[in-house]
């Protein structure tokens, strides 16, 4: 799996945008609200490709590397996914920001633990620590 690719899910997308989010992700956006002109294959969190001129019945769908850039880059939060071999050699993946590691998840694989990282700095973005 290509690790560039994963997609926010709905609900990051929902909070990002909350957050400040406001780069263009065209064409990868959710559905917003289910528009009855659309018929019934359109509902809230659907990903659609080719949106309508209208934007505001969309959220932006960023990458999770993505939305990482926009915390380093717009929020200045450094942050990262640590690769670390073990005794056993077996490898594990640990979210990083501001030079501290948040133990309270490790994943055997890069996308859990880059997605992981994006939900805790939204809940703390949330929760105004940063």
């Amino acid at each position: 799996m290509d690790t560039q690719l994963a997609l926010c899910t709905f609900e990051q997308s929902e909070r990002l945008l909350k957050a400040g989010f406001d780069w263009e992700t065209f064409p990868y956006v959710y559905v917003v609200k289910n528009y009855t002109n659309w018929g019934k294959d359109h509902y809230v969190g659907d990903l659609v490709t080719n949106p309508l001129s209208d934007t505001s019945k969309y959220i932006s769908a960023p990458t999770v590397e993505l939305a990482l850039q926009w915390f380093r880059n717009v929020k200045g939060i450094v942050n990262c996914i640590s690769r670390e071999v073990k005794d056993d050699d077996t490898i594990e993946y640990v979210g990083k920001f501001k030079d501290l590691y948040l133990t309270n998840f490790t994943y055997i694989d890069y996308p859990a633990a880059a997605s992981a990282l994006l939900d805790e700095l939204l809940t703390l973005i949330e929760e105004e620590n940063l």
